[in-house]
């Protein structure tokens, strides 16, 4: 085994990275890692990142956060949670992170000011993926390629981690040439290859991603709360989303590699062996709204969610019942590929104002959220929505968690975070919920890093109160 495998391996990843070519390309082409160019790595990592995500999001968030509930053998909407659930992300996120650094690296060398301004971007995005989902992770010394070759790099606590993503994400936004597009390559995340409103763009999700991981950590860190009134004090410097069409949202096509990654699923393991939630129907039928035409089926006109922590007998009888499902339309939807919507941006500006980090108007933002969110999915919103019970604002904050719950349906696992970070929304469980009724704190390690990078293993969890589901990571309430 050579030291770059045993680099790969000690992170617990499962094959050789850095690339985006085919591998029998680079058999023959050894040197097209060194010579591509920058623009060649953004793509893939989009995609990639995109992908893994919603992956997760359909399997794991939507059945703890009792957006889906299994039909048949599934076990999550119980949090019973097994150990090789941890490798999925833990590897594919890495290895996706080995072309960000590539694409970085590139373009340093080309002095690409916007392109190194989106690799760590890229970066900031895929790394708190994984510390939001394992809390401490290998992170400084991770990827650690020629000339360190550091094959067992060691954890780093997540609130380090989180305090340099924002540093870093404050460096890219001070990188972006706003005048200048992001060629050479195509963007496919915002289509910009000939146009600097592209560029403008990234800077906007730049900085609305910043917000996010300031948000999060803000309970937490003194210096976060100070940085999030600098940064909404500043809004010229520090520009954030502001309309629909400024979503980071990767825009399937369709045609590959541009693909919605369920387009080529059974019918069945898309929507078949998974109903909704009555938890999630419950919520939007009580305000009735549109957003449910777009994403669920219609039982005899009715939307018809089943109970999530059903007890493992009751399976066939939960299975017979009449209920609805995932509109099949999604499989195909261009819309799926969301990284961060403009409505979650003016989610957590209603969160900030309401705690008093601006002098905006919660309720100003938070019917903007609203508003967002119906956009993006195209529903249509009925002129009396915001003033019906439920939805009509009254300074709850457990309100704006509600609707922020809704709008982050299908986006990674961000409802997932957002619950384990506020209570919201409050959850019922059902008489089948293990783990002490308590919802899952975090992912475990996987097992390839417990048996290859033993000792700094051993002393992160030992920081972290023990490799288990239930210990907490830093930000979480």
């Amino acid at each position: 085994m050579n030291l770059i495998t045993r680099t790969i391996l000690g992170l617990g990843l499962l094959a050789a990275a850095g690339c985006t070519r085919p591998m029998e390309d680079l058999l023959h082409d050894p040197e097209a890692v060194t010579t591509a160019t920058s623009g060649s790595f953004l793509n893939t990592a989009v995609l990639n990142g995109v992908n893994i995500g919603l992956s997760r999001s359909h399997r794991l968030n939507n059945e703890l956060m009792q957006t889906t509930v299994s039909l048949t053998d599934g076990q999550f909407h119980r949090y019973v949670l097994i150990p090789s659930e941890s490798d999925y992300l833990w590897n594919n996120y890495y290895l996706t992170l080995t072309n960000v650094q590539d694409m970085y690296n590139r373009a340093r060398e080309a002095s690409n000011r916007n392109h190194m301004a989106a690799a760590l971007t890229l970066r900031a995005w895929l790394y708190q993926n994984l510390t939001d989902t394992y809390g401490d992770i290998p992170y400084s010394q991770a990827l650690k390629g020629y000339p360190e070759y550091i094959i067992s790099p060691r954890f780093d606590t997540q609130e380090q981690i989180y305090a340099d993503l924002v540093s870093q994400l404050d460096s890219a936004n001070a990188l972006y040439e706003v005048s200048k597009s992001m060629a050479p390559g195509t963007d496919v995340l915002y289509g910009a290859e000939q146009s600097a409103a592209g560029t403008l763009k990234w800077k906007r999700f730049t900085n609305s991603l910043r917000l996010r991981l300031l948000m999060r950590g803000e309970a937490k860190s003194p210096a976060f709360r100070q940085q999030i009134r600098n940064m909404l004090a500043n809004p010229a410097q520090y520009p954030l989303m502001s309309t629909v069409d400024e979503s980071a949202t990767l825009k399937f096509t369709g045609t590959n590699p541009l693909l919605n990654p369920f387009a080529d699923d059974r019918d069945y393991d898309f929507n078949g062996s998974n109903a909704y939630a009555e938890f999630f129907i419950g919520l939007l039928n009580s305000w009735q709204d549109p957003r449910l035409d777009v994403w669920a089926t219609k039982v005899s006109g009715r939307f018809v969610g089943v109970p999530s922590g059903y007890s493992l007998g009751d399976a066939p009888k939960i299975a017979a019942i009449a209920s609805s499902r995932i509109n099949k339309t999604l499989k195909t939807s261009p819309l799926l590929g969301t990284i961060m919507q403009y409505a979650e941006t003016e989610f957590l500006l209603a969160e900030a104002a309401l705690k008093g980090y601006s002098a905006d108007s919660p309720k100003d933002h938070y019917e903007k959220g609203i508003r967002a969110s119906m956009g993006y999915w195209g529903a249509v919103m009925p002129a009396n929505y915001l003033t019906r019970p439920g939805v009509a604002y009254t300074g709850s904050f457990e309100q704006i968690m509600n609707q922020k719950y809704v709008s982050l349906f299908f986006t990674e696992m961000q409802q997932w975070a957002e619950y384990r970070r506020t209570g919201f929304p409050v959850l019922p469980k059902g008489p089948g919920v293990e783990n002490n009724g308590q919802m899952p704190a975090r992912l475990a390690y996987p097992l390839s890093v417990q048996s290859l990078n033993r000792a700094n293993y051993d002393e992160a969890a030992a920081r972290i109160g023990g490799d288990n589901i239930n210990a907490k990571v830093w930000w979480a309430n």
